[in-house]
């Protein structure tokens, strides 16, 4: 399962697009060796990300790249990054040899490219920088809440009830959290436990507001830090349909 988001910063804008399903089976040990092919893109937006008509212009070699490097080299793709123009490239394979040549045969003269390759049999650059951070995985859930909700005729301006929810390892670590969290507007619906749950005691705080992306994501910064004060977790929001 392919999914993204985006980091942003002053100065740039990167969208990461990661295949998830590599989280269960990292590392593979029969592909110690990380790959990159870097792809100068030359339509881009404001936040140098491709545009439409440049995705199709380059879409056949990058398909094709991936297809030489799976049958050649046995290599898989693990996601890939958009920033300031350019496409990089992730890869893991048994070896590393070949690789620069086969980068050359299939993209030719057609791009400028950076290509790579190091030993990371941990596969620490998946795990540890591609992988999103707890705020960019609420980036990722928020997005498929919102569409679902958007599907049904939800008009998401409309200021309502949202739960959300934080995990505990202690009951006293949930209730010092929702304390805390009533000083930034939040209301405590409920504390539960559930002994089948490594972070069992959950707080269930409400705070009415409209389905907004960047304020989500501006509640789930101050979710994510202020549970992490007690070594809790963050685990999402909920809300009824507006219509």
């Amino acid at each position: 399962m392919i999914e993204y988001y985006i980091t942003t910063s002053d100065e740039s804008a990167v969208k990461t697009e990661l295949e998830m399903d590599y989280l269960d089976e990292a590392p593979q040990a029969e592909r110690p060796w990380l790959l990159w092919a870097f792809l100068k893109m030359n339509d881009v937006d404001d936040n140098g990300f491709p545009t439409t008509t440049e995705l199709q212009n380059i879409a056949a070699k990058v398909d094709e790249l991936k297809e030489q490097l799976v049958n050649e080299l046995d290599a898989v793709n693990v996601g890939q990054k958009y920033e300031d123009g350019w496409l990089e490239l992730y890869f893991y394979a048994p070896s590393a040899k070949k690789f620069q040549g086969l980068v050359a045969k299939v993209l030719g003269s057609d791009f400028i490219t950076d290509t790579g390759s190091t030993r990371d049999a941990k596969w620490e650059h998946y795990l540890y920088t591609l992988y999103p951070s707890a705020l960019m995985l609420q980036q990722v859930q928020s997005r498929h809440i919102i569409d679902e909700l958007a599907e049904v005729g939800d008009t998401l301006e409309s200021v309502r009830e949202v739960e959300h929810y934080l995990g505990f390892l202690t009951e006293s670590q949930a209730k010092r959290v929702g304390e805390e969290l009533y000083l930034h507007g939040f209301s405590e619906k409920e504390v539960s436990y559930n002994s089948s749950e490594e972070y069992g005691n959950t707080l269930v705080v409400t705070q009415e507001h409209a389905i907004d992306t960047e304020l989500l994501e501006e509640l789930a910064f101050l979710l994510i830090t202020t549970a992490e004060k007690e070594h809790g977790i963050y685990a999402g929001w909920s809300t009824e349909v507006v219509s």
